[in-house]
């Protein structure tokens, strides 16, 4: 963890990266940064699709020069039954062109939500996505994993808020998975350059 300052990530996404009830200083990233002590720049706008986050990725990431960006989206697509194929567009488009700009992109996984019909379409995105991550020799972080209750299908009690945004609770647990990550993926790299 030496070289901690030569990171600057940068994260775009929805109101759960933004931090959605609360703050962006309450939301995951932000803490799981600030945990870390890197620089960020936190890029969550409540009610985004990955179109909207495809269509300001130059404005909100590239100019920021980040060397890092988590991309995250896909629960409002959810809700607009967005099909798969335009979701992974945007995500790819996203994704290719942070690597153009020798930002290494890290895609993170949609968090379930407790309505049916929309986290089945996101369980389709979460399969085509650790898909394309893994082509593409792309990291991904487990968001979904770490927020899911047993059955695979829901936020897990005491998680969340609304079905859909995580509680300060919630908030904990993804930040937990996201300094994980950080510590083994980016970190660790980082001092052994």
């Amino acid at each position: 963890m030496n070289n901690v300052k030569n990171i600057k990530i940068a994260a775009i996404g929805d109101s759960i990266t933004f931090g959605y009830p609360y703050t962006p200083g309450q939301s995951w990233f932000n803490r799981a940064a600030g945990r870390l002590n890197i620089s960020h720049v936190n890029s969550g706008v409540n009610g985004d699709t990955t179109e909207g986050m495809a269509s300001r990725f130059g404005r909100d990431v590239l100019r920021h020069q980040p060397t890092h960006v988590i991309i995250m989206g896909g629960t409002n697509d959810a809700y607009l039954g967005s099909d798969v194929a335009s979701v992974m567009d945007n995500i790819r488009y996203m994704s290719e062109r942070a690597l153009e700009d020798s930002i290494v992109p890290i895609i993170g996984l949609p968090i379930p939500c407790n309505d049916l019909a929309e986290e089945l379409l996101l369980g389709k995105y979460r399969k085509e996505i650790r898909s394309y991550a893994a082509g593409g020799g792309l990291d991904v972080i487990d968001f979904h994993a770490a927020m899911t209750d047993s059955n695979g299908t829901k936020i897990k009690a005491g998680l969340h808020c609304d079905g859909i945004h995580p509680n300060e609770d919630g908030y904990s647990v993804m930040t937990d998975a996201a300094v994980k990550f950080l510590v083994e993926k980016l970190m660790m790299r980082e001092s052994n350059i």
